[in-house]
């Protein structure tokens, strides 16, 4: 057997090999992942393994590639060199790939970032991938990472009454500690997703239970009453009645951050937006005008907000805050 050292040329070409099929194998995985909020509501797992442990595997797996590759560039640094220098006959034709080999790095780089076609279709692929995870309503938290609240906070923020919520389900089979158990807990104790734990206790919402919106003060409208003589029905001496009538609730940032936040309004076009919130749009337009920010017809709130550099939800409270309820 021949005798060579344990670190050699073999192993770390075979150490870059793997590693790089590894990589491959958990950027495919982070490729199709579905949403965070989704991947951990519904327990979400590729070959066994779930969105956190795929995540895992990348970010090791990257290091140890680039690792194996410096020590493999380093192995074969005099043929990198060759090739980049070439002979003296062949030195355009170095320079040629070396050019091309540039170029297509930095498209590749740069049109992620400004989303140049082609490489824009393979991004809004990656998105409906994504978004196709959601097959149902159920599949859908109502907030962000809704899961990691007790069930305590969770029935608060749904408004459902708490002890209604344990003896639910209790009733329904489940074993719960308390109400301080995270709603994820709850379902990795009882082998079911955090969803399925929510549809038990859905019913159990109370809408009408919402305390009334916070408005702004604004000056009650005073409307004049004249009074008039039953006999001679000309106007009498008598002090005119003043009736104050307040104008409706209207949306305040809190409001908007309370109601919206989480429960997927930024996927909707400002159109969609406006129509199931009775909102005149030509008037919502003008607003963001105002601000400087234009949204296209075709456009969701977090697509908008993603260009526009700034969170859905603060976009969203640009448009409703002021409107009526």
């Amino acid at each position: 057997m021949e005798d060579r050292p344990f670190i050699n040329r073999i192993l770390i070409s075979l150490v870059t090999a793997f590693s790089f099929v590894a990589m491959s194998l958990s950027g495919i995985a982070a490729f199709i992942v579905p949403q965070g909020k989704v991947a951990f509501w519904t327990n979400w797992t590729f070959l066994g393994l779930s969105k956190t442990q795929w995540g895992n595997i990348h970010i090791t797996t990257s290091v140890l590639f680039l690792i194996a590759g410096i020590w493999h560039t380093w192995y074969n640094w005099t043929p990198l060199m060759q090739y980049l220098r070439g002979v003296p006959d062949r030195m355009a034709v170095s320079l040629r790939d070396l050019a091309v080999a540039t170029l297509i790095t930095v498209f590749f780089a740069v049109g992620a970032v400004t989303r140049t076609p082609p490489l824009n279709y393979i991004l809004n692929f990656n998105n409906w991938v994504k978004e196709s995870w959601v097959r149902t309503p159920a599949d859908d938290p109502p907030f962000g990472h809704a899961e990691l609240l007790s069930l305590k906070g969770f029935c608060k923020k749904m408004y459902i009454d708490t002890g209604e919520a344990l003896l639910e389900l209790r009733h329904a089979g489940l074993r719960v500690t308390d109400e301080n158990s995270t709603v994820e807990q709850i379902a990795h104790m009882n082998k079911m997703t955090p969803a399925s734990v929510y549809q038990i206790i859905k019913k159990l919402e109370r809408p009408e239970s919402i305390p009334p919106a916070v408005t702004i003060p604004t000056p009650a409208l005073r409307q004049v009453v004249p009074v008039y003589n039953s006999v001679t029905r000309n106007r009498t001496a008598t002090p005119p009645i003043i009736k104050e009538t307040s104008e409706s609730p209207r949306y305040t940032g809190d409001l908007v951050v309370e109601r919206f936040e989480g429960k997927g309004i930024g996927k909707k076009s400002l159109t969609v937006i406006c129509q199931e919130l009775h909102l005149d749009c030509e008037k919502v337009q003008q607003k963001l005008k105002t601000r400087n920010i234009s949204l296209k017809d075709d456009e969701s709130i977090k697509e908008a907000a993603s260009r526009l550099g700034m969170v859905p939800i603060e976009v969203l409270k640009i448009i409703l805050e002021g409107e009526l309820i």
